[in-house]
């Protein structure tokens, strides 16, 4: 599965784009080791030691592969957008695993985001000061990759962290409502997390 991600994504956007994805893949790896004992003696770590499936893999690759394909073979000006979308699905998805598993080690207050109600770490829905600030360091650090690599300038990977941020929050408010009702399931709600982050990222550069 990840070969056929990153092949699709390198096909469509070249290595700066796949540069993207691994930043993704060490940071998502990082942030899961992080105080894992912790979390796991409190039965709210990653199952398989921290491991993710196929699964896992689609649901956080399919929407910014799709993306990538687009780009590459879209015009100059629609390609700068899909690329800068890409990068903000990506962001998404980087945000959305830091600010879950730092918040699960060294979150001190949780709260549900859409009633502002404590709740114990791990829970679905919940946000914590720390995993924010940590799922926003993530989705920078995909842009600061996109800068690095040359597939955009500063003011774009600022941008695209800030949709990042705003897309793993929308996935919290999804996960409250969607995933408790078994509307979605977490592979699904990760899926339309990254979706929405391009979103937000394309609605910003255009009313920018």
């Amino acid at each position: 599965s990840a070969v056929l991600i990153g092949t699709a994504v390198t096909a469509g956007l070249g290595l700066p784009g796949l540069a993207l994805m691994i930043a993704f893949f060490v940071l998502g790896t990082a942030a899961t080791k992080l105080g894992y004992r912790a979390k796991s003696a409190r039965g709210i770590a990653q199952e398989k030691g921290g491991a993710r499936g196929w699964q896992n893999a689609w649901a956080n690759g399919a929407v910014p592969a799709f993306l990538a394909v687009l780009a590459g073979m879209a015009p100059p000006g629609l390609r700068d957008l899909l690329a800068l979308a890409y990068a903000a699905a990506v962001a998404t998805a980087a945000a959305d695993t830091c600010s879950s598993e730092v918040g699960k080690a060294y979150g001190r207050r949780t709260f549900l985001i859409t009633s502002l109600r404590p709740v114990p770490p791990g829970t679905e829905g919940a946000v914590s000061l720390e995993g924010t600030v940590g799922g926003f360091l993530g989705a920078l650090a995909v842009g600061a990759t996109g800068v690095l690599t040359g597939l955009f300038g500063w003011p774009a990977a600022l941008l695209v962290a800030v949709a990042g941020l705003l897309g793993s929050l929308a996935e919290s408010v999804l996960g409250t409502v969607a995933e408790r009702r078994g509307w979605m399931d977490n592979n699904l709600l990760n899926a339309a997390n990254t979706a929405i982050g391009a979103l937000i990222a394309t609605l910003i550069l255009r009313l920018l």
